[in-house]
């Protein structure tokens, strides 16, 4: 069931799947479902996405032994 607000947009990814969008009225995606699989991605799940990325961009910054602190070097 899509959430209530915002604007639904259907989009291909470059391999063929068609995926529906949910975007927030600031313009950020909250949720996004395979309409192949029917797999979707929720708010909770974008939000642990944006803080576990962020911790991986801290520990590259700081030097820290995570893999893209790593890669980087």
């Amino acid at each position: 069931m899509p959430l209530e607000g915002g604007r639904l947009r259907v989009k291909t990814t470059p391999k063929g799947e068609k995926i529906r969008l949910h975007f927030t009225d600031g313009g950020r995606v909250n949720e996004a479902k395979s309409l192949a699989s029917g797999k979707v991605h929720t708010p909770g799940d974008f939000a642990r996405d944006r803080k576990r990325k962020g911790s991986r961009l801290k520990a590259a910054m700081l030097g820290g032994s995570s893999h893209t602190s790593q890669v980087m070097r």
